[in-house]
């Protein structure tokens, strides 16, 4: 099947519904990697700038640990 144009994946601390990473690969948007936190229900300020390239290409496996 054709792959997602994006995915995320959120990192959570707890119950309380935190996320301290939210990770989201955007391969519609060319190298775009959206890093982001919501904190006491409210987002951070969205980063996007990787410096070089994404690690994240559409047929490529990757791991994250």
């Amino acid at each position: 099947p054709p792959a997602p144009p994006r995915f995320h994946i959120n990192l959570r601390a707890g119950p309380g519904g935190d996320v301290v990473l939210h990770l989201n690969p955007r391969m519609d948007e060319g190298d775009a990697v959206v890093r982001n936190s919501l904190l006491g229900g409210s987002w951070g300020h969205e980063e996007r700038e990787l410096g070089c390239c994404s690690p994240f290409q559409r047929g490529s496996y990757f791991d994250v640990s």
